[in-house]
């Protein structure tokens, strides 16, 4: 059961119950109001055209069973890998600015390891 779903029901007290009703009423308006779309394969997007994290994907779920979790969450993971392969392609090698800050931040002899490009910095 997640955080939301314990509001929901009231397992974490009175206030919390009335703030997880009205965060599913914020986002049946969202999605009456076109700030939340769900296209034909019921994939659910927000404003700017991302598509949902889990959070908020299940919090819409609860509210319309126009959304696919499955076909939402496989289009999220398409679209963070595509967007960590562009960082990726177009990732810069470290400054010298930059590895004289990490070397204030980390010390010298450290090596840092960008964990998106897998790129080391020996300081």
């Amino acid at each position: 059961m997640t955080r939301f779903q314990r509001e929901l029901n009231g397992e974490l007290g009175a206030y919390w119950k009335k703030e997880a009703e009205k965060e599913l009423e914020r986002v049946k308006t969202d999605l009456q109001d076109g700030k939340i779309t769900i296209d034909e394969n019921g994939v659910a997007r927000n404003c700017i055209g991302r598509v949902l994290m889990s959070d908020m994907l299940e919090k819409l779920a609860m509210v319309t069973d126009r959304v696919s979790v499955e076909a939402t969450t496989a289009a999220r993971d398409k679209e963070v890998s595509e967007s960590l392969a562009e960082y990726r392609k177009n990732a810069r090698p470290v400054s010298e600015e930059e590895r004289m800050e990490m070397q204030a931040a980390f010390g010298k002899g450290t090596t840092v390891v960008n964990i998106l490009t897998g790129e080391k910095t020996e300081l």
